[in-house]
């Protein structure tokens, strides 16, 4: 799924539960702070994590017609870093009695990456932003209490810089990766309008596969973001 289609999703999910909304508005519980368009900020700690396997090429020519042997030998040592970052949201949601259903976009820039290393040259693996939609479906446990949980796709900035040492041009990979996310979180209601969410996710990353030089590398990505937002709700 490329990017553009899941912003056309996300787009489609929302205008659909606004115009389901206006017609059924009756059907959600009366006062509900959880009902209708909202709009948020997001903070978020993540971990990225990056898996990586290693093929030295040789069907890679030269100006002088011989093969280019790599000189990577191989993945000894992989460090990963967590990360903090930050972004907006907004969606659309709907009570029918104590259940929920609603449908949301958001943007968030995380730098989270992993480098990877033979013991002389490395690879560093960066994530730079996502764009994720979600179907969020939950239970409001009280009248200011929402438990729910998520499911959805994130197009995954990644970003790559070659292995020092041998590349002089400065060439970075640069691709965004589509992936499945899931996970859970509340969201509480501490003013009329206003609720706090806590929510975790997990997200599988589809493969990558970079051809640098001589070298054929297949990262392996997967993250996890625990995230707290402030929500305003437009009713």
């Amino acid at each position: 799924m490329t990017l553009n289609r899941i912003k056309n999703l996300s787009l489609y999910l929302v205008v659909t539960l606004i115009s389901f909304g206006n017609v059924s508005a009756q059907a959600g519980v009366d006062g509900s702070p959880f009902e209708g368009l909202y709009l948020g900020v997001i903070t978020t700690k993540s971990t990225f994590e990056t898996t990586a396997s290693h093929v030295g090429r040789t069907d890679v020519v030269d100006a002088f017609s011989q093969n280019v042997i790599s000189n990577f030998n191989g993945i000894s040592s992989e460090t990963s870093q967590n990360s903090y970052g930050g972004g907006f949201m907004g969606g659309y949601g709907l009570n029918y009695g104590p259940v929920y259903f609603g449908a949301e976009a958001a943007f968030i820039v995380d730098k989270g990456n992993t480098v990877l290393s033979d013991g002389v040259n490395t690879i560093k693996i960066s994530q730079g932003n996502t764009f994720d939609i979600s179907l969020r479906s939950g239970i409001t446990i009280s009248d200011k209490a929402l438990v729910f949980g998520l499911i959805g796709y994130s197009g995954v900035n990644l970003k790559t810089k070659g292995v020092n040492e041998r590349l002089g041009n400065n060439n970075d990979f640069n691709k965004r990766l589509t992936s499945l996310r899931y996970g859970g979180g509340v969201e509480v209601a501490v003013m009329e309008n206003i609720a706090v969410r806590v929510e975790y996710t997990r997200s599988i990353v589809n493969d990558a596969v970079v051809l640098d030089g001589a070298d054929e590398f297949t990262y392996k990505p997967k993250s996890s973001r625990i995230m707290l937002s402030l929500v305003l709700h437009m009713f």
